[in-house]
């Protein structure tokens, strides 16, 4: 009988030991999203030196690809159940240098390209990433926040999210890669519509949440035909593309504002009804 329990015993022993191992151990998989989110960083801080040397196209580029990549790691993560309070604070971080510093960066120095605006276009690069750290800091405390309105949580955002916000303020880049110049390389006009935009990053407008609309079983082929084209218009003719992509967002800005309101005073109406 002592036998019995001792070999019981150990067998538990060992089975936590285990356990507390399996606990302080990952594999080199788990750290996949980790190692995205830090590509991506990478990639947004070789944008800046792509801009000093004038490289504008690549730059572009780059911070379109780290947004793509910011879109990625948080789901890879969840995928893989190796979702953690240490790449939050990661992707948190790196968020606000990638889509708060270098957007602002590589705009500076296309506008100092065209003419000396005298201080304004330095005013805008801080005027950014200050809106841009307000915006990531109230979406960090919602997170933990008590849950208002569920509908209106989950179809829709608090102000532009950050990697929209930052592809939003490349725009007047990727029409002049597409059209050559107009009024939107007017220093004076850039300066104005990226500031205007951070204003549209810190506040509290609401915004639609693409990835969570629902799409009925009638409008799948529609929706895939309407995704297909998209993908070709990238392969085909980028910078149209992702202008009219931008341009579009911009204009849904006051519909998806009238939904919210609409829901909003719907859902009141209920609650004074019950």
């Amino acid at each position: 009988m002592e036998k019995t329990m001792e070999k019981t015993m150990a067998k538990n022993m060992t089975k936590n030991n285990t356990l507390k191992k399996e606990r302080h151990t990952r594999t080199l998989f788990s750290l996949l999203p980790n190692l995205i989110t830090i590509s991506s960083l990478c990639l947004t801080l070789t944008a800046i030196r792509f801009a000093i040397s004038g490289d504008f196209i690549y730059a572009t580029i780059l911070l379109l690809v780290a947004g793509f990549m910011d879109g990625i790691d948080g789901r890879l993560a969840r995928f893989l159940n190796t979702s953690s309070e240490f790449g939050a604070q990661l992707d948190s971080l790196i968020d606000f240098v990638n889509f708060g510093v270098v957007p602002g960066f590589v705009v500076y120095f296309w506008v100092n390209t065209y003419q000396d605006v005298k201080g304004f276009d330095w005013a805008m690069v801080l005027f950014f990433a200050i809106c841009m750290v307000i915006r990531l800091a109230r979406f960090n405390v919602d997170l933990n926040s008590k849950t208002i309105n569920p509908i209106l949580e989950k179809y829709f955002f608090k102000g532009i999210p950050a990697p929209v916000g930052a592809a939003l303020a490349l725009l007047p880049l990727v029409l002049y890669f597409e059209f050559g110049e107009g009024f939107y390389t007017n220093p004076l006009f850039v300066i104005t519509y990226v500031s205007v935009l951070a204003v549209f990053l810190a506040s509290r407008v609401p915004t639609i949440s693409i990835k969570k609309i629902p799409i009925r079983n009638e409008f799948a082929y529609v929706t895939l035909m309407i995704l297909a084209s998209i993908i070709i218009g990238l392969i085909v003719k980028p910078w149209l593309t992702l202008a009219i992509i931008g341009i579009t967002y911009a204009f849904s800005i006051p519909i998806t504002i009238f939904y919210y309101i609409k829901i909003e005073i719907a859902d009141r109406a209920n609650e004074n009804n019950q």
